[in-house]
């Protein structure tokens, strides 16, 4: 299937979970292990696609949110390194998101809004003391 429609080259848009936007936003705050587990398949590969993207490796809670899933992060590298992957749920994903390869651009949340930036070092500093403030609660 065509990303793009025939005339008005209007893009198509890959609409994600309440989950996945939630896990989306914490990825790099805290633990989204367990939430990710609840994810499809295709959900999941997306997410990783994503948090590969936008993510930086060296951030140990990113690092800690990927580790249960290396095999599927694995399989997201060879298939951007051009190989065949013979899982059936990554090949329903790139069909439905691109051509060759999983597109990311185009996910929006079930509001109809694009993915945020993920948040900055600040951002997850006040993100990590507004949980202390609720646990204390």
């Amino acid at each position: 299937m065509d990303m793009y429609t025939n005339e008005s080259k209007e893009v198509k848009k890959v609409v994600v979970s309440d989950l996945f936007t939630d896990i989306y936003r914490k990825f790099n705050v805290v633990t989204q292990v367990e939430q990710m587990k609840q994810l499809s398949r295709k959900e999941l590969y997306l997410l990783l696609t994503v948090c590969l993207d936008k993510h930086s490796d060296e951030d140990p809670v990113v690092v800690h949110n990927f580790m249960p899933f290396k095999d599927e992060c694995m399989n997201i590298f060879d298939v951007q390194d051009d190989k065949e992957t013979e899982d059936e749920d990554l090949k329903s994903l790139i069909e439905e998101t691109g051509d060759k390869y999983i597109e990311t651009d185009n996910i929006v949340d079930s509001n109809g809004n694009s993915l945020e930036d993920p948040l900055t070092k600040e951002q997850v500093r006040d993100a990590k003391i507004d949980i202390i403030n609720d646990d204390k609660k």
